[in-house]
C-alpha cells in the first residue's frame, strides 16, 4: 500500500505540475535520474531500504533524451530500476537497474544516467551532471 501510494503521489506530480523533476527543479534532490538514451523507457523506480517512489509521464508516454527527474533520498542502498512499461511497483522486466550502496558524500548527489550501450541499456553512477549530448 505504502509503495503504491508513493508511486500515486510521483504520477500525480508529473500530472498537476508542469516541469516536476524536470532539471530546473532537481536542486533539491539526493538522486537524480538523467536520460541520455534513445531507449524506449517509461517508468524510473528507485527503491531505497526505507521508501521508494516512481516517476513517468502522466499519459505514460516514453521520456524523452535529456529529461531528468529527481528523487528524496532515503536510507541506502538503493537500487534504480527502469522499465519500457508501466510497473507500478519494482517488478521483474526491468531494462536495466543498477544499486548505489552508501549515501554520497556531504553536500553532493547520485546521478543516474541512462545510456545507450551494445548490450542494451546502460545505467552510470556519479556525483557529476553527465555533460549534455
Amino acid at each position: 500500500m505504502k509503495k503504491a501510494l508513493c508511486l500515486f503521489l510521483a504520477a500525480l506530480c508529473l500530472a498537476a505540475l508542469p516541469g516536476c523533476g524536470s532539471a530546473g527543479d532537481v536542486i533539491d534532490y539526493g538522486l537524480v535520474f538523467v536520460n541520455r538514451s534513445d531507449a524506449v523507457i517509461v517508468e524510473v523506480v528507485v527503491d531505497f531500504q526505507d521508501r521508494n517512489g516512481g516517476t513517468r509521464n502522466a499519459d505514460s508516454s516514453p521520456l524523452k533524451r535529456g529529461e531528468t527527474f529527481g528523487f528524496e533520498a532515503g536510507e541506502y542502498p538503493v537500487t534504480v530500476y527502469v522499465y519500457d512499461k508501466v510497473a507500478n511497483d519494482v517488478v521483474e522486466g526491468a531494462l536495466a537497474q543498477t544499486t548505489i550502496r552508501e549515501a554520497p558524500p556531504e553536500g553532493e548527489r547520485w546521478y543516474v544516467t541512462a545510456r545507450d550501450g551494445a548490450a542494451g541499456l546502460n545505467l552510470l553512477t556519479s556525483t557529476q551532471m553527465p555533460d549534455p549530448d
